[in-house]
């Protein structure tokens, strides 16, 4: 996955078309040997891994990351759900594609699909937060004044803000027992 990122970062975010802050972002992929597991597929655990290439892909070419990084500000995922409808096979193409949903007072929410030809084989949904350095957990107003970013024009759907508040998790400081 190294040279995957390394990819991501610094050659296919930069050839491609930049891009409206609502819009999609498209990568395309392969299954590699190094993906599969012994059913000869790509493993469960390495969607994530290829989901962050996505986040990449979609926040360079948006400007967000060149807002965020310019306040010392990086993005870090709070909770993420994925769906599996169909299997990817070793060396397949497949494209993820990456929006931004919207926005609740303390988190951001992007969709992620994995798709072959057109076909949804996989959705993800990600919150994410912003971290600054120094400052610790930013609430997404302040993110949106420091940086100029607007993500009043998203309107989170019901579903998803209803995952976001079920999966919460108390605060870093706070106590977390783990009591079953």
């Amino acid at each position: 996955m190294w040279f995957q990122w390394l990819l991501s970062l610094f050659v296919r975010s930069r050839r491609t078309p930049r891009l409206d802050l609502g819009a999609v972002s498209r990568i395309g992929f392969r299954v590699l040997p190094t993906d599969i597991d012994l059913l000869m597929h790509m493993n469960n655990g390495r969607y994530p891994s290829y989901m962050d290439l996505g986040r990449v892909d979609l926040t360079k070419r948006t400007g967000v990351e060149a807002k965020l990084s310019k306040h010392g500000i990086y993005a870090v995922v709070a909770a993420q759900t994925i769906s599996y409808r169909k299997s990817l096979q070793l060396f397949q193409r497949f494209t993820i594609e990456s929006r931004i949903l919207g926005s609740d007072a303390r988190s951001f929410y992007v969709e992620q699909r994995f798709v072959v030809r057109g076909e949804v084989y996989a959705r993800a949904i990600v919150r994410g937060r912003m971290i600054q350095k120094g400052n610790g957990t930013l609430k997404v107003a302040d993110v949106e004044r420091l940086t100029g970013l607007d993500l009043s024009g998203f309107e989170l759907p019901a579903d998803v803000e209803h995952w976001g508040s079920t999966f919460k998790l108390p605060a870093t400081k706070a106590d977390a027992p783990s009591v079953w």
